[in-house]
């Protein structure tokens, strides 16, 4: 199963990949559905924000409790001070976060199950995300968060929990405008695709 997995990579790109550059690829699409999942119960962030590249964009912010278990993820300080001016990027935002890692060779096998272009599709999305340094999580107490975000948040707020293992906050940036309504997976594939297209093409 995994080597049919990885001849299936290999043919749909034709490019030539060890068991590793595969598995990282799934990983990658894993992560992009992960996130993807999570969009639903994101808020809008700040409106006028941009990517790496200088591309405007606005950002989504997926509020998680940061539970003893999420925390010991990360070498976050004791100090609430000291953890609030901590943050991680990327990958390593999902994974704090909470997003699963398929660390068994026999994960490949969902390259098959998904489809290969699908795999190869979605794993470009999150590279996307992660050139463009567009994911960051960080960690804030309820009392510190700016008032909109307060408002937004709601009923995270009301859980003792929140209050007494604050917050992570996940933050996606996302090259397109405010959402009409509430951002949504479909809403981030669209904007992510779309920028995508209009990038050159690297010499290699």
């Amino acid at each position: 199963m995994i080597f049919r997995t990885l001849a299936l990579l290999r043919s749909l790109q034709g490019a030539h990949h060890t068991v590793s550059d595969a598995q990282a690829r799934i990983q990658q699409a894993c992560d992009y559905r992960w996130l993807r999942r999570q969009l639903g119960q994101g808020m809008l962030g700040s409106r006028h924000t941009s990517l790496a590249d200088g591309t405007p964009a606005v950002s989504v912010v997926l509020p998680f409790v940061a539970t003893p278990g999420r925390r010991r993820g990360g070498r976050w300080p004791e100090a609430p001070d000291e953890r609030e001016r901590c943050f991680v990027e990327g990958t390593h935002a999902c994974r704090a976060a909470g997003a699963p890692g398929y660390r068994k060779l026999e994960s490949l096998s969902q390259g098959l199950v998904q489809g290969g272009m699908a795999v190869l599709k979605d794993a470009a999305r999150f590279q996307y995300l992660l050139d463009q340094q567009a994911l960051r999580l960080s960690w804030r107490r309820p009392g510190t968060l700016a008032p909109d975000l307060t408002r937004q948040l709601g009923h995270y707020l009301s859980d003792g929990a929140a209050e007494r293992h604050g917050l992570f906050l996940l933050t996606v940036k996302v090259p397109a405008s405010p959402p009409e309504g509430a951002p949504n997976g479909t809403w981030l594939d669209n904007c992510l695709d779309r920028y995508r297209r209009i990038l050159p093409t690297a010499r290699r």
